[in-house]
């Protein structure tokens, strides 16, 4: 639930926000598949998230012949999504760990930060991500110490 509501939010985000069309233009070239896989005991299970040429498709499930893999708990990735813990961070930290092509797990922290910058968009497409951000945020259980969760 969590995951889907994400790819909701980044894709109004790069189909309605300014800079969306030089968003996709980044991707194109970019090809591969990036296993994201939570851990711990409120694990969420594993998604992959495959990239052909500017077409980003994320399903259930590990992808065959990763580039990368995304390793770190539910709670991080909430705290990622409500702006609490940067990608930059929780990989230096540890809270995230990367196996297989690091430049390419640099991805998995390009795609947070989209969301979250969806959730700033003024007007319909920032209340939609929003709306979709905070219900995935509050499914997760998940409160900011500044109680900053998108309504």
């Amino acid at each position: 639930m969590l995951m889907n509501l994400s790819v909701q939010a980044t894709r109004w985000a790069a189909r309605w926000t300014a800079g969306g069309e030089a968003r996709r233009a980044e991707m194109k070239g970019l090809a591969g598949v990036l296993n994201i896989e939570f851990t711990g005991d409120d694990g969420g299970g594993v998604w992959h998230v495959s990239f052909d040429d500017g077409r980003v498709v994320m399903r259930k499930g590990a992808g065959e012949n990763p580039r990368a893999t995304v390793r770190l708990q539910p709670r991080d990735y909430l705290a990622m999504v409500a702006g609490d813990l940067a990608y930059s961070t929780a990989r230096m930290t540890g809270r995230i760990r990367l196996s297989g092509d690091g430049h390419f797990g640099i991805v998995f922290g390009a795609s947070v930060e989209n969301l979250r910058t969806a959730a700033r968009a003024p007007g319909p497409v920032g209340w939609i991500a929003r709306r979709l951000t905070g219900r995935a945020l509050r499914k997760g259980g998940y409160t900011s110490p500044g109680e900053r969760i998108p309504v």
